[in-house]
């Protein structure tokens, strides 16, 4: 009978908190709803009529939930310098021109110039253009004469595009610009822990995070070259002199077999040859 009664008042407490929330959530929305609610230009109008010298950085919480998101959603607002947009009870303002911009460069680099796909719809082309680009701006001598050649000359030794690219990589770029690679992952890692930091220690505004999002699509474009390069990179018993003796190579299976078949013809002479001499 006791746990009868005892569950009965769960139930009726369940129902009752049931209907609160469903009559509060109701009247929360209309607290910051219909006259209450601006859009963005009219919250930097409000703004500069307080007359306090305040901008969007400075916006309190409640403020920010009275500020309309942007209409339209995000791909009406690909390039729009401020975009307003919601999650939960957060309100955030972006710059998606230069969000998207960083995107976009990023989105190209990887996939026109560390996968096939570039040298497959231009033929080497963009490559030759980003080296000229950079060699004629002085920015990268070397490496844009490597762009120029190297690319074309590939795709014309090999009829499938793939092979053309992957020879590219393991014999020409790899091998010269690994170590470039891997530094730029670096530097792209310590770029999204500056802003992270800074983000932690509230020096940036937390309804502004413009910086972090570019810092985290930085750091995984900078990932995802590195991991294309691994990719293509050739495994160590490939590599070129592997057979030779090389020092630091490490020998495939058949040439220590030849080695040691040399060894023992070597051994089996030099005991003829001794063989005779005693006789």
């Amino acid at each position: 009978m006791k746990r009868s009664g005892f569950i009965r008042h769960m139930m009726f407490g369940t129902l009752l908190v049931a209907v609160l929330f469903a009559f509060a959530a109701p009247i929360a929305t209309a607290q910051h709803s219909g006259e209450d609610m601006k859009t963005l230009e009219e919250m930097k109008r409000f703004l500069r009529d307080e007359g306090r010298g305040r901008d969007l950085s400075q916006l309190t919480h409640t403020e920010l939930e009275t500020i309309r998101e942007s209409p339209g959603g995000y791909f009406a607002n690909l390039f729009n310098t401020e975009f307003v947009f919601k999650i939960g009870n957060s309100t955030f303002i972006l710059n998606m021109f230069a969000i998207n911009l960083v995107i976009l460069i990023a989105f190209v680099v990887v996939i026109f110039f560390f996968t096939p796909i570039g040298l497959f719809l231009f033929r080497g082309s963009l490559h030759a253009f980003v080296g000229a680009v950079l060699k004629g701006t002085g920015l990268s001598n070397k490496f844009g004469e490597h762009l120029m050649k190297e690319p074309k000359k590939w795709l014309q030794r090999e009829k499938s595009v793939r092979q053309a690219f992957a020879l590219y990589m393991h014999n020409e770029f790899i091998p010269e610009y690994k170590n470039n690679i891997t530094a730029i992952a670096f530097i792209g890692t310590a770029f999204l822990i500056l802003n992270i930091g800074l983000r932690g220690v509230k020096f940036m505004t937390a309804h502004q995070p413009d910086l972090i999002v570019i810092a985290i699509a930085v750091e995984i474009t900078v990932l995802l070259l590195l991991g294309l390069t691994t990719w293509y990179e050739k495994e160590e018993e490939e590599e070129a002199g592997a057979g030779a003796g090389m020092p630091g190579k490490q020998l495939t299976l058949a040439e220590v077999e030849r080695r040691l078949d040399a060894l023992k013809d070597e051994l089996e002479t030099s005991v003829r040859s001794e063989s005779g001499m005693r006789q």
